[in-house]
C-alpha cells in the first residue's frame, strides 16, 4: 500500500503534466474502477471455490510486473498516455481478483466477534501507508521525477507477494465440497438473492453507490483542484499532503470504527456519514486555501472510510464462508460502481464548466443519499448478529 499511495499522486500527475486536461485526468481514476464491474461476478465465486491464498499473492504478482512496464517504458522513450491508461485497466483487473479472496480472507483468519477490531486494524495500518505515501510521492516527483518514483510501487507489489507467501492457509473457514461444481453463473445467482433477502445490506449498497459516485469526482479531480482551484503548481509537493491528508482522515476512521461500529447502531451511522461528507464537499467548493483544503479533504476521507467500513462489515458478518466473497464483490461492484461514472461526469462537469462545478455536484449527491438511508433504514428492522 505504500507504493500504491505513491502512485496514487504519481499518476494523475504524469498524464496532467503530459495533457493539462482535467478530463483525462479523471479517465485515469476512473479505469481503476471498471474491472469490477466488468469481472466482479467471475472473481468472487472463483475465490469461494478456491484458494485464496493464490488469488492474493497471484494478483500481487502481476500487478508489480504491470506497473514496472511505465519507468522502463519511460528509459526506452516510448511511454504514452495510451500505455499508462492500459496498465492501470490490467493492473485493476488482477487487483479484482485478490480483492475477491481478501474479503473471505479476513473473517476466516479472526472470526466474526472481532471483525470490527480487524478492520479497523487493518484500514488503519493501510491509512499509515497512505499518510506517508503521498508526502514521499510529493518529494520524488520534486526530486527524482514521476516515472523513476513509480519504480517503488513495482516493487513494493512483488515484496508483498513473498511476505504472504510464508502464510500456509487457504483462508477458509469451511471445505468448498461441492460448491466447484456449481456453475460460476449459479454461484452469482445464489449471492444476489442473499443479498436482495437482507433489507440493510441493499440498502447499505445503495447508499454506497451514491457514497462512490461522489467520492470518485472528489478523488479524480483533486489535482486538477489543486491547480486550478488552491493555485499550486503541478509539481508542487503540496499536492502530496493533500493526497496524505485522505490517509489521515482514513487512519483516524480506523482507529475508531471498532468502538463506534455496532450493529443496532448502523441506521444511524451510514446516513450522518454521508451527511458529512456532503457538507465537507460543499466547503471544498468554496475553499482557496490549501492548508484548508488539507483539513477539509482529511475530515471527507474519515466520513467516506466510516460508509465504507460500514457497509463492508456488515456484508462479511451476515454472508456465509461459501459466499462471503462473491457477496462482498458484488457489494465493491454496486458501491464502486459509482466512482467511474462519478470521475467521469467530474470531469465531463469540469471541461464545460469548472472543477468547482463538479465538487458542487459531487456535494449534492451525498447529501441526496443521505436522506434516502436515513429514511429506509430508521423505519426497518436489522437484525442483531454475532
Amino acid at each position: 500500500m505504500l507504493g500504491s499511495s505513491v502512485t496514487t499522486v504519481v499518476l494523475p500527475v504524469i498524464v496532467y503534466q503530459a495533457t493539462g486536461s482535467a478530463a483525462q485526468t479523471g479517465i485515469l481514476f476512473a479505469l481503476r474502477v471498471v474491472p469490477y464491474l466488468l469481472f466482479g461476478l467471475v472473481a468472487g465465486p472463483l475465490a469461494d471455490r478456491g484458494n485464496r491464498r493464490r488469488l492474493i499473492i497471484g494478483g500481487n504478482v502481476i500487478e508489480g510486473l504491470l506497473v514496472a512496464t511505465i519507468p522502463i517504458a519511460h528509459l526506452l522513450g516510448v511511454l504514452s498516455i495510451a500505455q499508462i491508461y492500459v496498465v492501470a485497466l490490467l493492473s485493476a483487473t488482477a487487483f479484482v481478483f485478490s480483492d475477491a479472496a481478501v474479503f473471505g480472507a479476513v473473517p476466516a483468519l479472526v472470526g466474526p466477534e472481532r471483525l470490527p477490531a480487524a478492520n479497523g486494524l487493518l484500514s488503519s495500518m493501510g491509512s499509515g501507508t497512505e499518510i506517508a505515501g503521498p508526502v514521499i510521492a510529493g518529494l520524488l516527483v520534486a526530486s527524482i521525477g514521476t516515472t523513476t518514483a513509480i519504480w517503488i510501487d513495482a516493487a513494493s507489489f512483488l515484496i508483498a507477494a513473498a511476505v504472504q507467501s510464508r502464510i500456509r492457509s487457504s483462508f477458509r473457514t469451511t471445505d468448498p465440497g461441492n460448491v466447484a461444481t456449481i456453475r460460476l453463473i449459479d454461484h452469482a445467482r445464489a449471492a444476489l438473492r442473499f443479498i436482495r433477502s437482507e433489507r440493510t445490506v441493499a440498502t447499505l449498497l445503495g447508499a454506497g453507490f451514491g457514497n462512490s459516485l461522489a467520492f470518485g469526482t472528489v478523488l479524480g479531480l483533486l489535482v486538477p483542484y489543486a491547480v486550478e482551484q488552491l493555485g499550486l503548481a503541478s509539481d508542487d509537493g503540496r499536492i502530496g499532503v493533500l493526497y496524505g491528508s485522505l490517509g489521515v482522515g482514513s487512519l483516524i476512521a480506523g482507529l475508531a470504527f471498532s468502538r463506534l461500529f455496532s450493529v443496532s447502531r448502523i441506521r444511524l451511522l451510514t446516513p450522518a456519514s454521508l451527511l458529512c461528507a456532503g457538507l465537507l464537499t460543499a466547503a471544498l467548493c468554496a475553499n482557496r486555501s490549501w492548508f484548508v483544503g488539507a483539513a477539509l479533504v482529511g475530515l471527507f476521507s474519515l466520513s467516506i472510510t466510516t460508509t465504507i467500513m460500514i457497509g463492508i462489515t456488515y456484508r462479511q458478518i451476515a454472508a456465509p464462508d461459501n459466499l462471503r466473497s462473491s457477496v462482498n464483490v458484488i457489494g465493491r461492484m454496486i458501491a464502486w460502481g459509482g466512482q467511474p461514472f462519478g470521475a467521469a461526469i467530474g470531469a465531463v462537469v469540469a471541461a464545460a464548466f469548472s472543477v468547482r462545478a463538479a465538487y458542487a455536484v459531487a456535494a449534492t449527491v451525498m447529501l441526496a443519499a443521505s436522506a434516502g438511508a436515513f429514511t429506509v433504514l430508521r423505519t426497518g428492522r436489522t437484525e442483531s448478529r454475532t
